[in-house]
């Protein structure tokens, strides 16, 4: 019996497993089912005919600043998942501790010192008093923090982190994904979230929960037996679509004066930063992001979502130098049936 270590709703349970994989189960369906609409209109993905999915292009991501407040599913937000293997076919020998680079998810528009949501019409001044770490060099966005590290994963370990509230859990307010789940105990950090060490102020930290993702993970490596030191390997998500010409609606992310493409600067590395909008105008109404996964129905994706362009400098897979040849990813998981709605950020050793 393979046991996974599951965080519901930044708490953290033991669940037994039958010996089918569960992880594998959610592979098989991901390689099934159809893609949620993704950042590229013209491959948005649909049910298709016959049973067969047509799939869409990547990336399927959940960072969304208006479906999540609309429809159905208005109360699932983006998820979690670390997996440091999963059973004797993919066995990992090796113990991770995993830190994580958050920030702002969202680009309003324009790079004022304002950040505002335009679904709600909430607005936040983000000054160097209130916002120092998130405001730094005046700029909206691309400045991360680092956060501690979760709870290290030992050999066949796994968790889900995730809030039902809230996009990104962190210390001091979380709400159970799954309140009917009675938790047999906690460990350390993981019950609250993705800690910041102390370093962000609390308007900060508000911002972050309501508005903020993991952008990068940097997971430092052990051999479990032995404690001796692999590597620290650094990740993000490939986006297949954001290279210039992939898609229409990928647009640069402008410095103060708006003449030069904004970049997010980290100790690893300068990156040109991107923001998905059909409305790079910023002109009214703002649309939230428009679907329905079946044949014939619109696309009209307008997340304003953030991202960092790192091809050729931070890759999504690595490749672990140790004791058993492995590979660590960072990708997106979709959801069934959510697609989209409810996809993950993945962060696993195959």
């Amino acid at each position: 019996m393979k046991k996974l270590l599951f965080l519901l709703g930044g708490v953290l349970t033991l669940t037994a497993c039958t010996s089918d994989s569960v992880l594998d189960e959610i592979d098989q369906q991901n390689n099934e089912m159809n893609a949620p609409p993704t950042f590229d209109d013209k491959s948005p993905g649909d049910l298709g005919t016959g049973g067969i999915s047509n799939l869409a292009t990547n990336y399927f991501s959940p960072w969304d600043l208006g479906w999540n407040r609309l429809g159905k599913y208005r109360d699932l937000q983006p998820s979690y998942v670390i997996s440091n293997g999963d059973e004797d076919d993919n066995y990992s020998p090796y113990r991770l501790e995993v830190h994580a680079w958050i920030g702002l998810a969202y680009f309003d528009g324009t790079n004022d010192g304002v950040f505002n949501d335009h679904f709600t019409g909430s607005a936040f001044t983000l000054n160097l008093a209130n916002y120092p770490n998130l405001f730094a060099n005046g700029e909206e966005v691309g400045n991360l923090v680092k956060t501690t590290i979760l709870t290290p994963f030992r050999p066949q370990e796994s968790a889900r982190i995730e809030d039902r509230v809230h996009h990104l859990p962190m210390p001091g307010s979380t709400t159970a994904r799954y309140p009917s789940t009675t938790p047999p105990w906690a460990f350390g950090l993981w019950k609250d979230g993705f800690d910041d060490m102390g370093t962000l102020q609390q308007p900060e930290i508000d911002l972050l929960r309501d508005y903020g993702k993991v952008f990068f993970y940097e997971v430092d490596v052990f051999e479990d037996a032995t404690n001796a030191f692999v590597g620290t390997y650094i990740l993000h998500p490939e986006i297949q679509t954001l290279p210039q010409g992939s898609v229409k609606n990928w647009y640069k992310v402008p410095d103060l004066l708006g003449t030069a493409q904004l970049q997010g600067n980290l100790p690893f590395g300068s990156f040109n930063l991107h923001y998905y909008t059909n409305n790079p105008t910023n002109s009214l109404p703002h649309q939230p992001t428009k679907y329905t996964n079946g044949l014939g129905d619109p696309v009209a994706c307008n997340s304003y979502e953030l991202v960092f362009d790192t091809a050729g400098i931070i890759n999504h897979q690595q490749t672990i130098t140790g004791s058993v040849p492995k590979t660590l990813t960072m990708d997106i998981w979709q959801d069934a049936p959510t697609f989209w709605q409810r996809s993950a950020l993945h962060l696993r050793v195959h």
